[in-house]
């Protein structure tokens, strides 16, 4: 039997094309008003541009040289509340921004758009932004050059350790509360009536069944492919095209900081290197793409271009191709914005109304830390086109499995672990990595590695997680793949050894849990190892 069986008795107040940030912020936002919905993911919750991101939460300190004002405070605002929201996921991040003599940006430049940032910040609890002397800076980050340095911007940004998982919590929030949604579920038509658009038709690609699913109002948040799916319901009220696709790449290096780094590249735009775990992830680019936005991978002289521009300012033996551990590549499903370079078009996200009595919308140019507030938009819009008014409740409802009113909610990572420690026997790593993954909900998972035998030993050599996050994954967390598991639900996938050094037994174990035959866990296995090979195909290039 299909997961869709049944779907098509009822009709639902929206349906929403797209299981990513945008999708899943949409669903939870509409379900917390009492709308009844269906969300549909033709692969998995943010296997997409979110799982592909900077692993930010941020103002954008550079939108202000576009004096994109209304962008950066609104991203300042939903960065302060995202921190409560879900602060297992989010902590404050230490940025320097060097200044070269020959750099385009000066002291003076640097430190008005400090102050400026900082003004535009509420509630800031972290230290004064500022710009510190050459000496202050190299004591804080001695591998940065020292050679013409006049000084260095400090500022706080918010690094957001997993995306998928942020991602994930909206999605699951979104079902306590009602919902539905589907993972590797495609939709393959916009159907229409005598009233105009009537609903959706929904292949499940688990089952290959084809399933006709009613809806008043629906929500095309496709991120990338948000074109493909105008053209699917014939809508092009606004044109043909209303985003501008951008590849964006990222490459994982050794550890080279312990703070962010913020630097001008020579062409104007500006990279990150932002420790994250065991890594520098450095990123990222931004250049018009229009290929395959299914199979994607960053090329060498993409890897090349990071770099050589990294080099210039933290000239560490380590920066090589060769010390690349992996990449990922991403395409950004901007806001169409004709004549202007990729890096000049605005961040601030659109919703475009259409189709018959306005009942199609459409998101472009979201930006991760403004999933919120986007929600609330077009949840805004929806709500009136169902004739119904109800308060948006996501600002106020923490996002960590409780659903609760979010006060100064402490994550139990910067806590004191002992007591767990002393009850299960496990390391303090393994309860770290736990809190930081699930939050408070780390408490189901260790219950569950209580009543299970095996349930605290580890999955992987090289990791913390244990079997009893195999379990929760797939009877609470919609797991379906292979990937699903070591890539979007744990960190197993995205650590140094890529989880080669596990996958085969996690897939029987897996396998065993889902009732895989040999032949569909060698299908996972396959997939698995072309996602990793994908994300080394630079080194082909």
């Amino acid at each position: 039997m299909s997961r869709l069986s049944g779907i098509e008795d009822q009709q639902f107040d929206a349906l929403i094309i797209g299981g990513g940030m945008a999708g899943a912020g949409v669903a939870r936002d509409l379900a917390l008003r009492g709308a009844s919905v269906a969300l549909f993911e033709k692969a998995d919750f943010a296997y997409g541009t979110t799982s592909r991101s900077s692993k930010l939460v941020h103002g954008g300190l550079r939108y202000l040289e576009l004096f994109d004002f209304k962008l950066v405070r609104e991203s300042l605002r939903e960065r302060e509340t995202l921190g409560r929201l879900a602060p297992h996921l989010i902590r404050p991040l230490p940025f320097l921004i060097p200044i070269y003599r020959d750099g385009r940006r000066g002291l003076i430049k640097v430190r008005m758009g400090l102050a400026l940032y900082d003004w535009l910040t509420p509630g800031k609890a972290t230290d004064r932004y500022r710009v510190i002397r050459p000496e202050a800076a190299l004591a804080l980050e001695p591998e940065i050059r020292a050679e013409d340095l006049k000084g260095a911007g400090y500022y706080f940004d918010d690094l957001l350790l997993f995306p998928e998982r942020l991602c994930l919590e909206n999605i699951l929030s979104a079902c306590r509360h009602g919902a539905r949604a589907f993972n590797y579920a495609a939709v393959e038509e916009v159907v229409t009536g005598p009233q105009g658009l009537e609903g959706l038709r929904v292949r499940d690609l688990l089952t290959d069944q084809v399933h006709r699913v009613r809806g008043r109002v629906i929500v095309n948040a496709a991120g990338p492919w948000v074109d493909r799916i105008r053209a699917l319901a014939g809508i092009s009220d606004h044109g043909p095209h209303v985003i501008r696709t951008t590849k964006g790449i990222h490459c994982l290096l050794p550890r080279l900081t312990e703070r962010a780094v913020y630097l001008p590249a020579r062409d104007e735009r500006m990279i990150f290197v932002v420790p994250w775990r065991e890594f520098s992830l450095v990123g990222t680019t931004d250049t018009d793409f229009d290929g395959n936005l299914d199979r994607l991978w960053a090329t060498g002289e993409e890897v090349t271009y990071l770099l050589s521009e990294v080099r210039r300012v933290l000239p560490d033996r380590r920066v090589t191709a060769d010390n690349v551990l992996y990449t990922y590549a991403g395409v950004r499903p901007l806001t169409h914005e004709p004549g202007k370079s990729p890096s000049k078009v605005s961040r601030q996200h659109r919703v475009w109304v259409e189709g018959p009595g306005g009942r199609f919308l459409t998101i472009t140019g979201t930006k991760l830390t403004c999933f919120r507030s986007l929600a609330e938009a077009v949840s805004d819009l929806a709500m009136a086109r169902l004739g119904r008014r109800a308060a948006a409740r996501t600002a106020h409802l923490t996002l960590d499995g409780a659903d609760d009113s979010a006060g100064r909610l402490e994550a139990r990572a910067w806590m004191d672990v002992s007591a767990e420690r002393a009850a299960t026997g496990l390391a303090r790593e393994t309860l770290e990595r736990l809190v930081e993954t699930y939050g408070r909900n780390y408490v189901r998972v260790l219950d569950l590695a209580r009543k299970r035998p095996d349930g605290s030993e580890r999955l992987c050599p090289q990791n913390t997680e244990i079997v009893a996050q195999l379990h929760y994954a797939v009877a609470e967390e919609l797991t379906i793949s292979l990937q699903d598991f070591l890539l979007r639900r744990t960190g197993i996938g995205t650590s140094p050894c890529q989880g080669l050094d596990c996958a085969e037994a996690i897939a029987t174990r897996m396998g065993d849990l889902l009732g895989w035959n040999s032949r569909r866990r060698e299908a996972e296995l396959a997939a698995f190892h072309d996602e990793v090979n994908q994300s080394h195909r630079f080194r082909q290039t």
